[in-house]
């Protein structure tokens, strides 16, 4: 291996502009094992290569039209086809750190690390290493916003041993907080509160056929001790649709952008989106939820929701 005597920082951003990324940003590897997420289930670099000391994060966004289109089926395909593609991209970007002497692997982008806690739960949270990478802020329900597209991108990350400069992470909060609010009055599971997300249930909706209503459907088969009932729920399009989950990806993750498409967030919202998506339901109740939330926050000491500041940012 090289010594890294000098700074690759700007070639390997090129490279990966170059390959397709539309955003990269780079998180020193020791920063993020200091300042885990959740310290009780560490997602750091260490645990999955202790050699590691940058974090390569690059963003993709989602086609915009698929957030004009009322099709159900585009909507859990399309993002598949986002992953696949910066799946790709990581992977030409880390064949070009190795001709350049050093060494780098992609990590696993949407796949569940089963020795930390339940769920569906990465190796790294990609959000919080965008957020370290200087490339957005996290918004009131947790997604990661940023200034070109808001929360419409997908991400992947690279680690290397290459000893690049890192990216400074922003300041202050791009998410306008409960002020907004606009993904709290659209989610349909209702799930988002101050700067949190009840993963339970929002995962009925973004990952409708997930393992979690795959294990459900399995049960629900054998749960059963009528045989032409079992008959007809092996022989459901609910199979059907688990069956091409299974095959493309589409429903696992990715199958619910409500809160995507109504932010306002991001250079990309105004001209794309606004037309079809600046008027919401109203509803009384939540309305009166985020007052709730903007009195709490004039009192951040009691209210321990906004209190990793590090991830999350000045509120405006």
């Amino acid at each position: 291996m090289r010594c890294c005597s000098k700074d690759y920082t700007s070639q390997i951003k090129r490279i990966a502009k170059k390959k397709g990324a539309d955003l990269v940003g780079i998180a020193d590897a020791g920063v993020m094992n200091r300042n885990p997420p959740d310290p009780v289930w560490p997602q750091t670099p260490e645990r999955i290569w202790k050699e590691c000391r940058s974090v390569i994060v690059i963003a993709k966004h989602l086609p915009w039209g698929v957030f004009r289109s009322d099709d159900l089926p585009t909507k859990l395909y399309v993002p598949h086809l986002v992953m696949n593609r910066l799946d790709e991209i990581a992977l030409d970007i880390t064949y070009s750190i190795e001709e350049l002497g050093f060494r780098a692997t992609p990590i696993p982008q949407n796949i569940t690390d089963t020795e930390l806690k339940r769920g569906t739960y990465g190796s790294l949270s990609l959000r919080h290493a965008a957020v370290e990478a200087g490339l957005g802020t996290l918004g009131l329900n947790l997604n990661l916003l940023t200034p070109e597209y808001g929360p419409r991108v997908y991400l992947q990350a690279i680690l290397t041993d290459m000893s690049l400069t890192p990216d400074i992470p922003m300041k202050r909060s791009l998410c306008p907080g409960p002020s907004c609010g606009r993904c709290l009055m659209v989610c349909p599971a209702d799930s988002i509160g101050l700067f949190k997300n009840d993963k339970r249930k929002c995962s009925a909706y973004a990952q409708r056929y997930g393992v979690s209503a795959l294990m459900n459907h399995i049960l629900k088969i054998t749960g059963t001790g009528d045989e032409e009932e079992i008959r007809n729920l092996v022989r459901s399009m609910e199979t059907v649709n688990f069956w091409q989950a299974l095959r493309t990806g589409s429903g696992a993750y990715g199958g619910c952008l409500r809160c995507w498409e109504v932010c306002p967030v991001g250079n990309d919202y105004r001209k794309h989106l606004s037309d079809v998506h600046s008027k919401i339901p109203a509803s009384g109740e939540r309305k009166e939820r985020l007052k709730q939330m903007m009195d709490e926050i004039r009192h951040p000491e009691d209210t321990p929701a906004i209190h990793s500041m590090r991830w999350i940012g000045k509120m405006r």
